[in-house]
């Protein structure tokens, strides 16, 4: 945990993540005072006067020199004391390891360039770090498996590293490259955005907006797809079921139909023969009259 310094808490240096640090305490010391962090950039202040000596006019002679100590005015005092307070919190900042490494430091310029130094290398390493990191970036592109915030979160801390070193590129510059590296399936969007020209009047930050924008949609587009695909679906097997029910239902009504059909043919037939049969009964009736009448 960090000290606090007017309860604002001093960032700890952490050696795994120095660039974040150096971040950090550049914010803090300018919060409390931008002379703290001209310490760090140039050295301490040192009160100067006017060169009224002779040797001035010789050639190369400084037309300042330093003040002595009794003629430092209050003001003068205010300002060098700041060397002391930027140094005060840079030690506060530091771990008992890294604190080993600077206590015999003089300046607050010396404390910062050392620990950068142990934690990045020297200067040239450090300019092999950022050809690296160039390499990365003009290579970047999308990775099977991201996101478009995994894509983005990545993209930008290359570009915090980058700037750490010294090489800013153009925002419209940087946001053609994010552009460019993203997956076909955005491609629709990218040449829209690269076509009107929006993108270069963007911020990274709102350029990774506006396609988040579109993220959404074209995910609620896809929700919506599979719930109409589903809904249509299920009322296809609905109606396959009710046909099949309603062939089940035919099934079972044709043996009554035809038992019935039956029953109606064998009673047309009755009928039939009863009409067939009526004439014959009577011709017997009219032979057994005619018997009759003879017999008496």
């Amino acid at each position: 945990m960090g000290q606090k310094d007017h309860g604002v808490k001093i960032p700890v240096l952490d050696r795994e993540n120095c660039f974040h640090w150096k971040v950090k305490m550049r914010l803090h010391l300018m919060s409390m005072d931008e002379g703290y962090v001209e310490c760090i950039a140039h050295g301490p202040h040192v009160p100067m006067k006017p060169n009224a000596s002779i040797a001035q006019e010789h050639v190369g002679a400084p037309s300042t020199i330093p003040k002595l100590r009794s003629e430092w005015t209050p003001e003068d005092v205010i300002v060098v004391h700041k060397e002391k307070k930027a140094m005060n919190i840079l030690f506060n900042g530091l771990d008992s390891d890294m604190f080993d490494n600077v206590i015999n430091c003089s300046t607050t310029k010396e404390i910062w360039d050392t620990v950068q130094t142990i934690c990045e290398g020297t200067e040239q390493v450090r300019e092999n770090k950022m050809q690296l990191l160039i390499q990365q970036y003009e290579h970047f592109h999308f990775k099977s498996g991201e996101s478009l915030n995994d894509t983005f979160s990545r993209f930008q801390k290359l570009l915090n590293g980058l700037k750490l070193y010294g090489r800013v590129y153009q925002v419209k510059d940087s946001n053609l490259k994010f552009l460019r590296a993203l997956p076909k399936e955005w491609k629709p969007m990218t040449v829209s955005l690269r076509n009107t020209q929006e993108y270069k009047y963007f911020t990274l930050e709102r350029l990774y907006g506006t396609l988040k924008t579109d993220e959404l949609e074209m995910e609620q587009d896809e929700e919506i797809e599979k719930v109409q695909k589903k809904t249509g679906s299920v009322a296809l097997v609905a109606s396959g079921e009710k046909a099949e029910d309603m062939k089940e239902e035919d099934a079972e009504t044709t043996p009554s139909q035809s038992a019935c059909e039956g029953r109606a043919e064998s009673r047309k037939c009755k009928g039939k023969m009863i009409e067939e049969s009526e004439p014959s009964n009577q011709e017997e009736m009219d032979e057994l009259d005619e018997h009759l009448a003879f017999l008496s």
